[in-house]
């Protein structure tokens, strides 16, 4: 284990100090983060170990309280999505948004909190470099068609990134990019939708626009 920059940083593969410097100044650019977390460059294989799961850039991994983030490849988005992720599960204000209440039961609700979580996340992202977010969101992505509407506008909030750019303050380029997505069926159901949750981006809002909702 080494120390740089009061992080500690474990290499559990050959790693040279220029990718070591690339990944912590990323990690700075981010900025702090509300809990203590371990570095960890690891291969493939050591990865899947760790995290549970094929890591292709970077992924958090959490035990006890405590986080490190493994990181395959120094990817600049993928190490800041994993930060990001880390920020949307400990910060208070954060967790409001995305958050079920006790009162919210059943499969609508599990699926517009984590469709929340993911759009807090790259909330983070946005606020600090909405290029970096734009340039790696695909507009024909969405919307989503799933087996009803509701599941279909919450899939399809899940991979809109363009919602996260709106309510960081960056309304003119998600606009520019929702302009392209495709434009099916449920295109237009969706984009009042969108508006609603950009405009009212908290889970109780939404989930009861949903529960009133009828096509």
């Amino acid at each position: 284990m080494q120390s740089y920059a009061a992080m500690d940083v474990i290499e559990l593969r050959p790693v040279d100090r220029r990718e070591v410097e690339e990944v912590l100044a990323a990690l700075r650019e981010f900025g702090e983060v509300p809990a203590d977390v371990v570095l960890i460059f690891a291969d493939r294989n050591s990865a899947r170990e760790l995290a549970g799961a094929d890591v292709e850039g970077a992924k958090a991994v959490e035990s006890g309280g405590h986080y490190a983030v493994v990181v395959v490849s120094p990817d600049k988005l993928s190490l800041w999505r994993e930060l990001a992720a880390i920020s949307a599960l400990n910060d208070v204000d954060a967790v409001s948004i995305w958050a079920r209440p006790e009162h919210a039961v059943g499969e609508l609700a599990e699926i517009l909190s984590a469709a929340l979580y993911r759009r807090v996340v790259d909330l983070y992202i946005a606020r600090r470099d909405v290029r970096l977010l734009a340039t790696r969101f695909n507009p024909q992505d969405i919307p989503v068609e799933a087996d009803d509407v509701k599941r279909s506008l919450v899939y399809t909030l899940a991979l809109d990134a363009t919602v996260s750019m709106a309510v960081a303050g960056f309304k003119s380029l998600a606009e520019e990019l929702y302009l392209r997505a495709r434009r099916i069926p449920i295109y237009n159901l969706y984009g009042r939708f969108r508006d609603f949750a950009i405009k009212n981006f908290k889970f109780e809002y939404i989930y009861n626009y949903l529960s009133l909702f009828s096509p």
